[in-house]
């Protein structure tokens, strides 16, 4: 995987606790998923965090920075 250190859009800095969302469809209309994790990096495709200690690659079509 490559990673940019240059920014994709609007991404946090490396270390940096973000907050993000996607939205599922269901039987019953929309859900949101969110998950609450440490930004480490980013391709143009994915999100790179971590999580509980278990890093992950959420899809940027997914999942999005969760705005309070």
């Amino acid at each position: 995987m490559t990673t940019f250190d240059t920014p994709i859009g609007n991404v946090p800095k490396p270390g940096q606790d973000v907050h993000l969302v996607r939205w599922i469809r269901s039987a019953d209309g929309w859900t949101s998923e969110t998950v609450l994790c440490t930004y480490v990096a980013c391709t143009p495709d994915a999100w790179i965090v971590d999580s509980r200690g278990q890093r992950m690659a959420l899809a940027r079509d997914e999942w999005s920075q969760f705005a309070f």
